[in-house]
């Protein structure tokens, strides 16, 4: 693998993780809450949750800030390896998210480790869709 074609990587990948990170995130989101009571998990969650709509407009547009710490450290490693693995993905989107958390106060702190929990799946999901995209390799 030469220079320009990790280059290349880590650009598609970074802009992957802005764009379709924060998509997934919000998407995570409205799937949680809408089958938490279809499973009767509705007594995990806060009783003053605002409705899945606006909760799932919410988490796309607050994970732009830990997508974009995910997208810096994957664009590093991609630069430096020109590959990225699973187990890095699933850290840079914790970490990504662990970050933003502290950072902007996230509300709902009882949620926080399901929620980094939820930011590494969600990174496992860009890559795979990076990887699907034929942009990283498998």
């Amino acid at each position: 693998m030469d220079k320009a074609s990790n280059l290349q990587r880590a650009f598609w990948s970074f802009l992957g993780y802005m764009l379709v990170g924060p998509f997934f995130g919000g998407l995570a989101v409205a799937i949680v809450l809408g089958l938490a009571p279809l499973l009767g998990l509705a007594a995990l969650l806060p009783a003053d949750l605002p409705p899945a709509g606006v909760a799932s407009v919410s988490a796309f547009l607050w994970s732009v800030a830990p997508a974009t710490v995910a997208a810096i450290i994957v664009a590093v490693l991609i630069l430096v390896r020109g590959q990225l693995g699973w187990i890095e993905a699933a850290v840079a989107g914790v970490v990504g998210f662990f970050l933003a958390a502290i950072v902007l106060h996230m509300p709902y702190q009882d949620l926080f480790a399901p929620l980094a929990f939820l930011g590494g799946l969600i990174s496992l999901a860009v890559r795979y869709a990076l990887i699907s995209g034929g942009i990283l390799e498998g």
